[in-house]
């Protein structure tokens, strides 16, 4: 059932409040190779920090370059005779693996062939020998480049190079080269790198899934590294703020099951902790969790039932729909909860528990969790009555932060009925409202920008001269810029620098450098 957007604002209109490429000169122009954008431009001009003769560097340029231009049939001929004339200059005392590297700078390495082929080429040189390495390593200390050094990266991978150990873990801090850093580090099975991987995932926002995707990935590999990386894991998901993160380790250590469940049900019992032990044992939907969860609800130590009634919730156990029913039969029990409960039904989708559920609609406590409850059990029309604490003025700062709370909840399924709605809501008003409702809607969209929205907001800037809702977006422009770099472009930010307000110039140049000015980590000058 589609929502009339445009009545639910109009109706409460009255009530709106307004608030306030370069070319490198260094003797190598047959190769025809760019510098990358955005980097430093007083480049290096002494390279190569190995000797390799004019006429050898030539002939290892040209047989690189055919990589690219010669049919298929004569690749792998082509491919041993670079291998051989490699040897051989290494034979010679003299070191190939720059000059071969550079050379590659005229193929096009994102074509996932060449690029097999070139880690190949590589790995077969410097299998033996220590000097072909000490260049490979050298690389990583010296160059900018990003596709050479993903090259060299995956050939020390593959030769399971350990001495590149500490050049990889400075790699941890480029944004592009991170992701195939820390998997060489796992690889490599360094134990010593876990800290240094989870300080790199910290440093995250989780604000979007490409962000958090990468996070899960990173996570569930270095769990091979055995119980000390679970053990650290667990420990810095304990400690850890950010709620976006916290989602993504939780779902790890969820995916951990037997490795992980004993350690997370020690944490029920401390208050500190409670919340996140429960919804992680929730999460893993096995048998032993559950019981978990189960014998911490029915233990009279564990006071405040809230956080385990929550975790009840994600296990998908119908043995768990008894317990919430019981609570919200109990009239002594607290609204907070039976809040939880209404919640923890709504997860366990039970839809028997609608009947009960429509009977706190009138409970001004618990009517928004019994809405957003509906709404997930799939009475979507239920969602414009969330809808309408966040474009009425007059409700009370709990229930309108619960009720921006529970639409959050309810775009995080990732149901795309819900999804859809939500979206056309959020749209509506910031299209049509300038005031109480717009900021409202914009606090619901704070993190997870979907490219229609952001293009929305970015037309709401023009269209409006309220320095709070132009605040709001920009702040939710800059959380999400790295992950929708081609719709929020530097130049919103760098027009923002010109404004009359104090803390949007402040806020406009602190993600110009966050975003967008690139410091060069990966060469000395």
């Amino acid at each position: 059932m589609s929502i009339d957007w445009k009545e639910l604002l109009l109706e409460n209109k009255d009530f709106f409040i307004n608030v306030s490429k370069e070319v490198m000169d260094d003797g190598m122009e047959y190769l025809g190779a760019k510098r990358m954008k955005d980097k430093d431009k007083n480049f290096k001009r002494e390279l190569f920090k190995y000797y390799i003769s004019e006429t050898n560097a030539k002939l290892i340029g040209e047989k690189i370059q055919l990589l690219s231009t010669l049919h298929q049939s004569a690749l792998a001929s082509l491919e041993k005779d670079i291998v051989e004339l490699g040897r051989n200059i290494l034979s010679e005392g003299q070191n190939p693996i720059e000059m071969i590297v550079y050379s590659a700078k005229a193929l096009d390495l994102r074509q996932e062939e060449i690029f097999k082929r070139m880690v190949r080429i590589l790995k077969n040189i410097s299998n033996n020998s220590l000097e072909a390495r000490n260049a490979l390593i050298t690389i990583l200390q010296e160059w900018e480049w990003e596709e050479q050094i993903k090259l060299v990266i995956q050939t020390l991978r593959e030769i399971k190079e350990i001495r590149a150990y500490e050049q990889l873990i400075t790699l941890l801090e480029n944004d592009n080269l991170k992701e195939i850093a820390a998997e060489t580090l796992i690889e490599l099975g360094e134990k010593k790198c876990i800290p240094h991987i989870l300080n790199m995932v910290n440093s995250l926002n989780g604000f979007n899934s490409r962000e958090r995707n990468f996070a899960f990935r990173i996570l569930t590999k270095l769990t091979v590294l055995g119980d000390e990386a679970v053990k650290q894991i667990i420990e810095k998901y304990l400690d850890n703020e950010n709620s976006s993160l916290n989602i993504v380790y939780s779902n790890v250590i969820a995916n951990l099951k037997e490795k992980a469940v004993e350690n997370i049900a020690e944490l029920l019992y401390e208050e500190r902790y409670s919340q996140k032990a429960a919804i992680t044992l929730g999460k893993m939907r096995t048998s032993i969790a559950t019981e978990y969860l189960l014998k911490a609800y029915y233990d009279p130590s564990v006071e405040n039932k809230m956080n385990i009634v929550i975790g009840l919730g994600y296990t998908k156990d119908e043995r768990c729909a008894n317990i919430m029913l019981e609570i919200l039969k109990e009239e002594n029990q607290s609204l907070e909860l039976k809040a939880c409960a209404i919640t923890s039904l709504a997860n366990l989708r039970i839809l028997e528990a609608k009947p009960m559920i429509k009977q706190f609609l009138e409970n001004n406590y618990l009517a928004i969790n019994a809405y957003s409850a509906l709404v997930q059990l799939g009475e979507i029309k239920y969602l414009s009555n969330l809808f309408y604490y966040i474009v009425k003025p007059g409700f009370s700062v709990e229930e309108l932060l619960n009720a921006i709370k529970e639409i959050k909840r309810l775009k995080g399924l990732r149901n795309s009925d819900i999804n859809r709605q939500i979206a056309e809501g959020i749209k509506y008003i910031i299209k049509n409202d300038d005031g109480y409702a717009c900021i409202n809607a914009l606090k619901i969209i704070e993190t997870n920008l979907d490219e229609e929205i952001a293009q929305e907001l970015i037309q709401k800037l023009k269209n409006t001269a309220k320095e709070e809702i132009q605040y709001l977006i920009y702040k939710i422009l800059g959380k999400n810029a790295k992950g929708l770099k081609n719709i929020i472009d530097e130049k919103i930010f760098s027009d923002a620098m010109e404004s009359n307000s104090a803390r949007i110039r402040y806020l406009a140049q602190k993600i110009v450098e966050e975003n967008y000015k690139k410091t060069d980590k990966l060469i000395k000058m």
